[in-house]
């Protein structure tokens, strides 16, 4: 306890210190093992590496489930498991912004272009209020914020007018909404 704590760095430190080379002696054996790819030599390696898997994964859902939701990595299907919204592509903008994958970027542009986000656009399904309002709102607000694309602002817009029967005044939202229907969902 006390003894340990000595020195320059405090015990906090040392517990960090101590801490973190375990995790890098456990990635060290997994890499050795071969169930981890090397550990770059640089931090450019690194985010090179990231932004190489960030390609290859946006790769795969444009080719197997395009404005779909979701990817079923398995059976390499394409599914509408969040109202038809193209969540997928929305859940990726920011991150291929930041990573500066402009073909990519403009790809998933593209599907939110072709998607209708009015409820006379949108199929009766119910959505959960909680998930589209941080997933759908965020993703299309935030990539208007880095991007300055006005289309991502109306969007949201469109989307937001869809769950804006979830918001009662004087009431929690309600969980779920239907995007096609003006009221509540199940």
């Amino acid at each position: 306890g006390a003894a340990m704590c000595t020195g320059s760095l405090s015990c906090r430190q040392r517990r960090r210190q101590h801490r973190g080379s375990r995790l890098a002696m456990l990635a060290a054996a997994a890499a050795v093992a071969g169930a981890l790819p090397p550990m770059p030599d640089s931090l450019a390696e690194a985010a090179n590496a990231v932004r190489e898997e960030g390609r290859s994964t946006w790769a795969a859902y444009y080719k197997h489930a395009r404005g779909f939701d979701s990817l079923r990595p398995l059976s390499h299907r394409g599914v509408n498991d969040w109202g038809s919204v193209g969540m997928m592509a929305i859940d990726c903008l920011d991150t291929l912004w930041l990573m500066n994958l402009t073909a990519e970027f403009k790809q998933a542009r593209s599907i939110v272009e072709e998607i209708d986000y009015t409820p006379a656009g949108r199929e009766a399904r119910s959505v959960s209020t909680f998930e589209m309002t941080i997933r759908g709102l965020g993703g299309l607000l935030s990539a208007h914020a880095l991007s300055g694309d006005r289309l991502f602002l109306r969007k949201a817009e469109q989307l937001g007018e869809a769950l804006n029967t979830a918001f009662v005044p004087g009431r929690f939202p309600l969980p779920s909404v239907s995007l096609k229907k003006q009221g509540a969902g199940m």
